[in-house]
């Protein structure tokens, strides 16, 4: 299994691919929506109707950039913050998707939240938890993709899910591992260190029930951590093998009893963090 440090490095690579580039390998039928339908607009969100393997359905998810200033191996970069406006895209998100009655797809893949004077006064941390709640009584089926960073609340307001699919390198922490660091030891150089004691994995996750099923990026993978298990290696093979797979998740979750679904859900997330 790669370690933490392989997996964040891994998932911070320029080329590594995004939500944008899931839809236009693995969906049909894409149609964008833009905003919280209030003026708001947030770059950081991507909302959109598609057909994901086959399937009809809301997908919302953060929209990294490609090669961007900044974004490296070596740190979280740039990116495309979350700000409270791109959690009010993503609330509508999950509104419209109750409505149509589509399952919904989120997809995690984020350095972390805005960090800002007005992103607090704009009520980011009410709309981290406004989007908790939607997803734990959101009636319509829910499938959450960790796609690569899971840094922080812009994070977690997307996982709580019925499913949840990792990619090998993807990772979900509480806070960033260097923001993790810098607290615990006043220095951001022991940022993987404590990335991997906090089991921040994809492997970890599965042991922990948080992750469901985890996808292996590149056929080839030999479990070292070298780049050939690296979906930057040949994005659109690991894209289309993983939208056939979130195709058959998401037919199976429609399939199921809408009341035993949502029950199973909330049982679900009420378990997390106790001892196993």
């Amino acid at each position: 299994m790669p370690s933490a440090e392989v997996s964040i490095r891994a998932s911070r690579r320029a080329e590594r691919p995004g939500v944008r580039d899931l839809l236009r390998v693995a969906a049909e039928d894409v149609s964008p929506l833009s905003g919280t339908g209030a003026g708001e607009h947030d770059p950081g969100l991507l909302l959109a109707l598609a057909r994901v393997g086959g399937t009809p359905c809301v997908v919302l998810g953060h929209n990294r950039r490609s090669a961007r200033k900044g974004d490296t191996a070596e740190g979280p970069g740039e990116g495309q913050a979350l700000g409270p406006a791109g959690l009010r895209t993503a609330r509508r998100g999950m509104h419209i998707a109750a409505e149509l009655g589509l399952p919904l797809l989120t997809v995690i893949d984020t350095a972390g939240a805005a960090l800002s004077r007005e992103a607090e006064e704009g009520g980011l941390a009410a709309e981290i938890a406004r989007c908790l709640a939607d997803m734990v009584t959101l009636p319509a089926p829910t499938l959450c993709l960790l796609l690569g960073q899971g840094a922080g609340g812009a994070a977690l307001a997307l996982l709580p899910a019925d499913r949840v699919v990792a990619a090998r390198h993807a990772w979900l922490s509480p806070l960033p591992p260097e923001g993790a660091s810098a607290i615990l030891h006043r220095t951001t150089e022991r940022a993987y260190e404590v990335a991997a004691r906090q089991g921040v994995r994809s492997a970890d996750l599965l042991a922990q029930g948080i992750v469901d099923r985890v996808v292996e990026e590149d056929a080839s993978d030999s479990g070292d951590g070298s780049r050939a298990g690296d979906a930057s290696r040949a994005p659109d093979a690991f894209l289309s093998r993983l939208g056939h797979l979130l195709g058959a998740e998401l037919a199976a979750l429609r399939a199921q009893d809408p009341d035993e679904r949502l029950a199973a859900r909330r049982v679900r997330h009420r378990r997390i963090g106790l001892p196993r």
